[in-house]
């Protein structure tokens, strides 16, 4: 699905609660097809509708947060989730398998998207992690169970923030804005 500009403002009016918001252009964010969209103003909060319908808020002055700033987290958790090969701005190694990977000063043994994919239990069931809601929180799920895919609650994950990927000891957590980053643990 592509959101079209008019569509993204309509819907960042929605998310902000607000009458109207002001545009704010980003050749970067709005050329990129897959993990794009548009960003507004309005006074001190700010929206980043994504061109597949996706979104995410900021009370910038709050946050301590730019518009900028918004923008560029927004490209990185995308990219970092669709596993785009190109990260925006600062890479690592992946601590698992040692692919370019975005970087995040508060984040520095965050892995790549495919190993983020094969993070488990301690006894080996893939899981997957969300935000609970927009206000954030984290929940953690099974990727398959017996009453269907992500539908159980991993509850030790959720209560140790403990995953494996490939046997190697990991963190899962909420991240600062929004998402969730999974970091070898040591």
């Amino acid at each position: 699905m592509t959101t079209t500009r008019d569509q993204a403002a309509a819907k960042a009016r929605q998310v902000l609660g607000v009458d109207a918001v002001e545009p704010h252009p980003d050749s970067e964010l709005e050329d990129d097809a897959v993990c794009g969209g548009f960003a507004f103003l309005a006074g001190d909060v700010a929206a980043i509708i994504g061109h597949r319908g996706g979104y995410q808020t900021s009370l910038l002055e709050e946050s301590g947060e730019t518009i900028e700033t918004l923008i560029l987290g927004w490209l990185v958790e995308q990219r970092h989730e669709y596993g785009i090969a190109a990260p925006v701005g600062a890479t690592h190694p992946c601590p698992i398998c040692g692919t370019p990977t975005a970087h995040e000063d508060r984040y520095p043994a965050a892995v790549c998207a495919d190993c983020q994919r094969r993070a488990a239990d301690l006894d080996g069931r893939r899981i997957v992690g969300y935000n609970e809601g927009f206000g954030g929180g984290l929940i953690v799920f099974y990727a398959e169970s017996p009453s269907g895919p992500q539908t159980e609650i991993a509850g030790d994950v959720l209560e140790t923030g403990r995953c494996w990927i490939d046997g190697i000891a990991c963190t899962i957590t909420e991240a600062r804005f929004g998402g969730v980053v999974v970091q070898r643990a040591d």
